[in-house]
């Protein structure tokens, strides 16, 4: 179902089943296809990753005291493109697939990967090497969470976040409505999606309340992509927010 402007609940049990199917459709010809999709044109997955990497990664201002933690990590896309120089770099996915997908791409001895929903950050965080973050990622990720739960995922990014850090999030967001597929045959994949794709408008409520009044400002916000062949959706694009305190 095409849902619009409605605030509808996705199934996560739904989201993990889709996700574990596209572990299985990993290939080292297109790695990133799988959690970017575009399964039959690889460049313009590799051109899609090639824009966003070198757009985000100067904003986060790495340097060798970074402790990065990437929420939702896949299999370790961002982790590829992190200089070796940075203190940690901690991956963490609701997808044990993906994890170990992940830790057989990555073998750098300061890079960990872990199991974990990302609306149950907080409780993952301590198990993980030393539980808190000056550098978090959440790349793709709210767009399956649900309204009852985003609030207070970011709430607990905030928690982990060392008094100076540096948040990027980057997230497809419907251009005019809020749109959501709910149990949605996608041709291109193959399979159900499911997805929320909220306005700028809703994510700026969610990042004042979690972020903006804890300190934060957002110091650099906008359109992800500025070619038209890299935006190839009618209703959505991506959107990508900077958040420094």
């Amino acid at each position: 179902m095409r849902i619009t402007e409605e605030i509808v609940d996705i199934d996560y049990h739904e989201t993990k089943r889709f996700f574990e199917k596209r572990a299985d459709k990993f290939s080292a010809d297109n790695p990133y296809s799988v959690t970017m999709y575009q399964d039959h044109n690889k460049e313009l997955v590799r051109e899609r990753n090639r824009k966003e990497t070198e757009k985000l990664l100067p904003l986060l201002k790495l340097h060798e005291d970074s402790r990065v933690l990437d929420v939702a990590c896949g299999i370790g896309r961002w982790a590829d493109a992190m200089p070796d120089y940075i203190e940690q770099y901690c991956g963490v996915d609701f997808s044990g697939e993906l994890v170990e997908i992940a830790r057989q791409r990555n073998k750098k001895d300061n890079f960990y990967f872990y199991e974990g929903a990302a609306d149950k950050i907080e409780q993952t965080a301590p198990k993980t090497r030393g539980g808190v973050y000056n550098r978090i990622l959440m790349v793709g990720i709210l767009m399956y969470l649900n309204d009852t739960e985003l609030a207070d995922t970011l709430a607990q990014i905030e928690r982990i976040s060392q008094e100076h850090t540096v948040i990027c999030i980057r997230e497809p967001i419907g251009i005019s409505k809020r749109l959501t597929l709910k149990d949605f045959f996608s041709e291109e994949l193959e399979d159900n999606y499911n997805a929320i794709y909220r306005t700028r408008q809703e994510l700026q409520k969610l990042i004042d309340g979690a972020f903006i009044q804890k300190g934060f400002i957002v110091s650099r916000e906008g359109f992800l992509f500025e070619e038209d062949a890299l935006n190839n959706r009618k209703e959505t694009a991506q959107y990508f927010y900077i958040l420094e305190r």
